[in-house]
């Protein structure tokens, strides 16, 4: 796949997300082992009864962990995809709710909270077509001692599925991130992880990346003889007796914003 993340490749991205707010959750087993780590670095670099933006809430799997554990003042919600709102407000303990304020729309683009404490973000900035850009952005919606802690995936995420359609997202390594990030914030965690998800055949591979919304950057037709060579090809070089296999790599980012 061709790495396409103007305004029409968003909207595709919005609408494939949109399309798997259902079965996300369920699905998403990469993403919520990603989140568990993420938990990690927010309960130790994070700070508790801030204001904090969520970049990318999604169906809020991310946000409900960040409530019980941040108890967040005021919460500001970032999706491309507004419809989020709701099920993410109903998915909080109304005990521990903070004031949600709606912020959506392209983060890359849209009108920003200031004076935010805590900017948090899962699984979201690869879809970014200017993460230099995004970085500065943060850096003037933070306050003065805020941070940046995230995490997204990268180079080499869903390689199989790449080697054997030609399309993919044009991820960047980690050093490119590190080096990017770097120049805005004094960086205070950065690691990278490896997982492989294990399926039983080579659709029930596609029926994932379908339904957790990915399949959004599209550019592939398929026809009954790509799928056939698709599947005797994804059996005989990422298949063992186990069934096949998906591979994801993510990095995580705990950052200070520079003075």
């Amino acid at each position: 796949m061709t790495d396409q993340r103007g305004a029409t490749a968003k909207e595709r991205v919005a609408r494939a997300f949109l399309r798997g707010l259902q079965s996300y959750d369920q699905e998403a087993a990469a993403q919520r082992t990603v989140n568990e780590r993420l938990m990690e670095l927010l309960d130790r670099y994070g700070r508790r009864g801030g204001r904090i933006l969520e970049v990318g809430c999604c169906t809020g799997m991310l946000t409900e962990t960040l409530c019980r554990i941040l108890q967040p003042r005021e919460l500001f919600l970032n999706d491309l995809v507004a419809d989020f709102f709701a099920p993410v407000a109903a998915r909080l303990d109304p005990l521990c709710r903070p004031a949600l304020v709606p912020c959506f729309g392209d983060i890359e683009t849209c009108e920003l909270p200031q004076g935010i404490d805590l900017v948090a973000s899962s699984s979201t900035l690869q879809w970014l077509g200017d993460l230099g850009g995004f970085f500065g952005r943060m850096t003037a919606s933070l306050a003065a001692d805020g941070r940046l802690v995230f995490s997204m995936f990268g180079r080499e995420t869903l390689v199989e599925v790449t080697e054997l359609t030609g399309v993919g997202l044009s991820y960047p390594t980690f050093a490119q991130v590190r080096d990017l990030l770097d120049q805005r914030f004094r960086i205070e965690h950065a690691e990278v992880y490896r997982d492989r998800l294990c399926f039983a055949e080579p659709l029930a591979v596609l029926r994932h990346i379908q339904a957790t919304g990915v399949g959004g950057v599209g550019g592939f037709t398929w026809t009954p003889r790509r799928l056939e060579h698709f599947r005797r090809e994804y059996v005989r070089r990422f298949g063992d007796d186990r069934g096949v296999r998906l591979s994801y790599v993510s990095y995580l980012f705990a950052a200070e914003k520079r003075p």
